[in-house]
């Protein structure tokens, strides 16, 4: 099994000039200069491993576009903004292997796991942001998130 969550009451406040360019500030800003929180993801056989002060929507990018490999039937990754670590995502067949930077101790699930993984965790933290801050819907870089995420949901 795995899973990918993110701790709502960690998320850190915007100041008043992140919040007044909400609805217009660029994608990269967006990315990697608003909403840190902690994020956490966890697998049978490691456990659960959280992230303190991660860039919440970059890791949305990642972990959505790494469900677009496992798809295709093809590597994902997922690499921090903060840091040099990175989680690999394998698929073979239907199982997907999980291999972390930092520890040699390798994670399992199903394609069917990773994906159901991936859209919860997208739609949670788009949902949790759009009910604190319902400018950020008007900003380009949602819409193309909630894309990404009803692409998810289609398969």
């Amino acid at each position: 099994m795995l899973d990918v969550t993110f701790v709502p009451d960690s998320l850190r406040e915007l100041t008043g000039k992140q919040l007044a360019k909400l609805g217009r500030a660029s994608e990269m800003d967006l990315r990697y200069e608003y909403f840190e929180t902690q994020v956490s993801i966890s697998a049978d056989e490691f456990g659960d491993e959280s992230f303190s002060g991660t860039p919440v929507l970059d890791f949305v990018f990642c972990v959505l576009l790494a469900a677009r490999c496992i798809q295709q039937g093809n590597p994902g990754r997922i690499s921090f903004t903060e840091n040099d670590l990175l989680i690999h995502f394998t698929p073979d067949g239907e199982s997907v292997t999980v291999t972390r930077s930092w520890d040699p101790v390798t994670g399992h699930c199903t394609v069917a796991e990773f994906l159901a993984a991936a859209h919860r965790f997208s739609s949670e933290v788009l949902e949790f942001i759009d009910e604190r801050y319902p400018s950020f819907q008007e900003n380009p870089a949602h819409q193309k998130l909630a894309g990404m995420v009803e692409e998810l949901k289609a398969s």
